[in-house]
């Protein structure tokens, strides 16, 4: 799996991710993105197959709602750094028990809450 980290949440989750096993993981920083609107964001993930990690659950639902198919998405909350990273840590956990990781996410949001109870759920395209 490729993860692209929103600029919302630390540059530094790339270097963890990376110790996790997922070295091809970005953030807009590293990729010449810092400051871009929501909708690029979307569409460097949608075309490089990344799954979005952000704290901006409302855009980043609507914006990938948009979309016949997508990656999908690890919605946390901004904590701490540390509280934050556990969050993305639950997240992973859950979505590596699954028989096909890349596969399961696809179409997919898995949401954290801050007592790192996880929701995943099916993102249905806004319009249909």
């Amino acid at each position: 799996m490729k993860f692209l980290v929103d600029e919302c949440l630390s540059p530094g989750y790339v270097a963890e991710l990376a110790r996790r096993g997922y070295p091809d993981s970005v953030h807009p920083l590293n990729i010449g993105l810092l400051g871009a609107r929501d909708d690029l964001i979307v569409e460097r993930a949608l075309a490089d197959d990344r799954i979005i990690i952000t704290s901006n659950a409302r855009d980043y639902v609507q914006l990938l709602s948009r979309q016949s198919i997508h990656p999908g998405a690890i919605l946390v909350q901004a904590l701490t750094r540390h509280r934050t990273w556990s969050l993305i840590l639950a997240a992973l956990a859950f979505i590596e028990l699954q028989t096909r990781p890349a596969d399961y996410m696809i179409n997919r949001v898995v949401e954290v809450s801050a007592t790192e109870v996880v929701r995943p759920y099916v993102l249905q395209r806004a319009d249909g």
